[in-house]
């Protein structure tokens, strides 16, 4: 498959679809050799990769296929080293801690690649709340963050603040906000439609749908958030609430370590069910009319955006802590497209954007500054109260976002800083070769 075979693939609708872009971006056949060669490389395919690494790419074959050439790994190898011009390594691992290491000894009379290191998350600094911390120290992630911040030629990131952070290791950080590709049918489903499939056991004609969606790296915040949703339970029965994003396996690490001392790690089943995740979860919202609660799996990357469709008030609620103040926005932005009423931790990413957005289109009750229940039992009070307000202040706030977050409307800039960075390491690294040259006539 080739470039203009492979675009008819671009607005994928199902896995089967998505893996057509995933082949040929691992193998592309039509490389060319007048072009620069940029590698995204990832240690595995995450939520994080799929803004950082796999949308990206997917909107440079849309709009920049001609301006260079794409590459995509999930195992960096030796020559990829050598094809490529850049690579943008996301997220820090043991594979890109040995190949960060390799370009900073390779032979000064060649040109090297330059490295870029992508990270979305303060990663060395875990919240003690963080499901994966004591895992992640154990297997020296932390260090390895460090390391690929310090040593990487450049950092690109997502919010100001990681920006900072960074900063204090490295001076070469460039903020690039995750962005959405509006054309996926994930992004344009009929709301009724979605409504009736995943919820059929609710009349919704006189309901206010209050939800939340997420992974289990969040399970802290829904434990805090859950005593505000019951306030509000309790408050107004004519509100149901979504929990979705339950895991679809409930999986821990076991580590063991060897004779050498090095350690393994085994991944195997949760079988003891007061540890498994949605019903852990279930738990903190064992006081709600279980007829006004779902608990929701969580959905593929091809269709996790129909939650969405689902709310008429979404929820963004983070604890207030170093790891949280460097979390994107993107919960916010996904429940803007379907028009969902937004209400937010002021904090971090959240409070970037709505810095950002139009004075004449902000309201309150939008942004919560505070982590207590009180100021978020009011604004969601007020929504409720208010739906029919809250839905045209969710429409203006939604047409501005849409706009604003829109990769292909972005994509250009991501694509001059790749290729201008990679044309001025060329030219340093060509300068740094020339002082090793003899001429003998």
């Amino acid at each position: 498959m080739n470039k203009e075979e492979v675009l008819q693939y671009l607005n994928y609708n199902n896995e089967e679809e998505r893996n057509k872009i995933k082949d040929y971006a691992v193998q592309p056949g039509d490389l060319n050799p007048n072009l620069k060669t940029i590698l995204f490389s990832t240690p595995s395919e995450t939520g994080t990769s799929f803004f950082r690494i796999f949308e990206p790419l997917k909107a440079i074959l849309r709009n920049h296929a001609d301006d260079l050439n794409i590459i995509y790994t999930e195992k960096i190898i030796p020559s990829h080293m050598k094809i490529s011009d850049a690579i943008v390594m996301h997220r820090c691992g043991t594979q890109h801690s040995h190949y960060l290491n390799v370009s900073r000894y390779w032979p000064k009379t060649e040109v090297r690649p330059y490295i870029i290191h992508d990270a979305d998350d303060n990663e060395f600094n875990l919240p003690a709340t963080h499901p994966m911390k004591d895992l992640w120290e154990q297997a020296g992630k932390h260090k390895m963050s460090i390391h690929s911040i310090k040593n990487s030629d450049c950092i690109t990131t997502t919010t100001n603040k990681l920006k900072q952070t960074f900063n204090n290791f490295n001076n070469n950080v460039h903020v690039f906000r995750n962005n959405f590709d509006w054309n996926l049918p994930q992004w344009n489903y009929d709301k009724d439609h979605v409504r009736k499939e995943l919820l059929p056991q609710w009349d919704l004609s006189d309901k206010i749908v209050i939800g939340w969606a997420g992974l289990t790296s969040h399970i802290s915040d829904l434990s805090k958030m859950a005593p505000i949703l019951k306030e509000i339970h309790d408050k107004y029965p004519h509100t149901v609430f979504v929990i979705a994003g339950m895991a679809l396996k409930d999986t821990t690490i076991n580590v063991s370590e060897k004779e050498d001392g090095n350690k393994t790690y085994e991944e195997v089943s949760i079988e003891e069910e007061g540890e498994k995740y949605e019903n852990k979860v279930r738990r903190f919202f064992s006081g709600f009319d279980e007829n006004r609660v779902d608990f929701l799996k969580a959905l593929p990357l091809e269709q996790y955006a129909k939650f969405n469709a689902l709310f008429d008030i979404a929820l963004a609620y983070v604890e207030h802590n170093a790891f949280n103040s460097c979390k994107s926005e993107i919960k916010v932005v996904e429940a803007l497209k379907y028009e969902a009423i937004p209400i937010f931790s002021g904090f971090g990413g959240y409070k970037d954007m709505w810095e950002k957005v139009p004075s004449n289109i902000k309201t309150k009750n939008i942004s919560i500054d505070m982590t207590s229940t009180k100021p978020w039992v009011n604004a969601i009070s007020y929504w409720v109260e208010n739906i029919e307000e809250g839905r045209k202040v969710a429409k203006e706030l939604s047409e501005w976002s849409t706009n604003y977050y829109d990769i292909n409307n972005n994509i250009d800039q991501y694509v001059s800083f790749l290729l201008n960075s990679t044309e001025e390491h060329k030219e340093n690294q060509i300068n740094n070769l020339n002082k090793y040259t003899i001429y003998k006539p």
